[in-house]
């Protein structure tokens, strides 16, 4: 984000920020103490999941507590790879096929990517299970 100080443009480089909507700041400011055993553990918790302490401290509150967030934040990337693995077997599949219509023929590799996309829903069916999503 850039912000103007005396008519000069500065950007901050320190953490991520998130973008914001044009006209919509935010206008309260809630301060937390906290002793520096607190402070530390805090830092730490946020630098583990690369936010700030002020993004730990809102995300964790409002998604039920911070072992609730860092579940969601794992669910988050369970389901990235998951997708990824997806991704990459949509290409196998579809080069399998290209294969096979072009020859003819069985190819060899079409039984393992009908498996590993086999296994590749029954783990996206857990995960969602253990999410409490599934249908």
């Amino acid at each position: 984000m850039v912000e103007e100080s005396a008519g000069v443009p500065r950007r901050h480089l320190i953490g991520r920020r998130q973008l914001r909507v044009q006209g919509s700041p935010r206008q309260i400011v809630h301060k937390v103490k906290v002793s520096e055993a607190q402070e530390l553990r805090l830092s730490l918790l946020a630098a583990a999941r690369n936010v700030s302490v002020s993004r730990l401290l809102v995300e964790s509150a409002l998604s039920g507590g911070a072992d609730n967030a860092r579940t969601r934040a794992e669910l988050a990337g369970e389901l990235f790879a998951i997708s990824r693995l997806l991704g990459k077997l949509g290409v196998n599949i579809n080069q399998i096929a290209r294969a096979t219509n072009a020859t003819g023929e069985w190819q060899p590799d079409t039984a393992a990517a009908i498996e590993a996309l086999g296994r590749v829903c029954v783990r996206l069916h857990e995960v969602l299970t253990d999410a409490d999503v599934a249908p």
